[in-house]
């Protein structure tokens, strides 16, 4: 199941969690004053005890609102066992009263398996069990009413076995939900025809880049051309050629590139390599596009022209960065003895049109 429906289920188990606990805390108070002495002081324990509980879990509320991530399955686990020890230690105390507290395993196990997942329904129905057998054990009370505690973990295990159908349903209705997020956030953030990120993902990417307040390079690449590959050969063969391209510059970049496209011939790269190994990356794109391809048995002569700009080097700002590395492919596609420009080459009393 997908994390984030994972998240939201916990998160909805704990709002829900937390509002029942504290009806019960301020019925059992309210209760306590017109208790006889004998009950009286259990159900004093009694709120005390779920009063501490309820705290507990405010804590753990905020806990995984403010960290979703962080030790999802142990704060489960904890919650869980917490919940069981509670109910267990409050039905060994009120004894004969306890009777009417014995159906709220059959919802803790229920619930725990809706929202936390089936290993954690089955955790449940184990640490029910071993509730049971330390009430029969170390409660003289349910040690003399073993047919009580018989009689509801029958009826435990029955109802907790039919809802367990409902239960396989429900995420098998929650996997089917995650194939189709995973599937629309694909398209959002990817190109449908190259599987590259895409523009979206590059501005994201982009500001990351920014904050991290590191050296790194943008390059713009745009195909020499591309239109009349169109034309000539249609624009089945001209998606096969952007594919292709795709592939040959993805094989050319490791973990510190980011390559995206933007859309038609356009493609941009996000490098964080040292400016010391530019020049070499930008030799080995060259070295893996230009020149003739195979594609679809036709033999076509492709060629790019890149722009690089620098941040921090030429400027700090996002979108003068942009500006600028496609400045620089611009004055590429001006001349004929290179392929790309770095924006620093560029004389500041001349504008791209001027240079050849």
């Amino acid at each position: 199941m997908d994390d984030t429906i994972d998240y939201l289920n916990e998160v909805k188990y704990s709002k829900q969690r937390l509002l029942v606990l504290f009806m019960i805390t301020f019925f059992i108070i309210a209760f306590w004053q017109q208790a006889a002495d004998t009950l009286s002081q259990k159900i004093l324990y009694a709120g005390l005890l779920l009063t501490a509980l309820g705290i507990v879990s405010l804590i753990h509320y905020f806990f995984i609102l403010r960290y979703p991530d962080k030790i999802a399955a142990l704060r489960k686990t904890f919650l869980l066992l917490l919940d069981l020890a509670i109910l267990t230690f409050l039905i060994a105390l009120f004894e004969k009263e306890g009777l009417y507290l014995f159906p709220l395993y059959i919802i803790i196990n229920m619930q725990t398996g809706l929202y936390f997942g089936m290993q954690y329904f089955y955790i449940s129905l184990i640490t029910t069990s071993v509730s049971w057998i330390v009430l029969l054990f170390y409660s003289p009370y349910w040690a003399e009413h073993f047919d009580i505690v018989a009689v509801f973990a029958v009826t435990t295990y029955l109802i907790s076995l039919l809802y367990l159908n409902y239960i396989i349903k429900a995420y098998e209705v929650m996997d089917t939900l995650s194939e189709q997020l995973s599937i629309v956030s694909e398209d959002a953030y990817h190109d449908s025809l190259t599987g590259l990120a895409n523009r979206k993902t590059y501005t994201e990417e982009l500001k990351n880049a920014f904050k991290e307040k590191s050296f790194f390079a943008l390059i713009f690449i745009d195909l020499n051309k591309f239109k009349t590959i169109n034309d000539t050969h249609g624009h089945d063969i001209g998606d096969e050629v952007l594919k292709e391209v795709a592939r040959r510059l993805l094989s050319q970049l490791n973990e510190e590139d980011f390559l995206a496209r933007f859309g038609g011939d356009e493609f941009a790269i996000i490098s964080r390599k040292k400016k010391v190994f530019l020049p070499k990356l930008i030799e080995k794109l060259e070295g893996a596009v230009i020149g003739y391809h195979t594609v679809d048995g036709k033999s076509l002569h492709i060629e790019l022209s890149i722009g690089i700009s620098l941040y921090p080097d030429d400027t700090k700002m996002s979108a003068l960065l942009g500006k600028y590395a496609d400045i620089a492919m611009y004055a590429a596609k001006k001349r004929e003895d290179a392929y790309h420009v770095f924006y620093k080459d560029i004389s500041a009393d001349k504008h791209p049109d001027d240079i050849v």
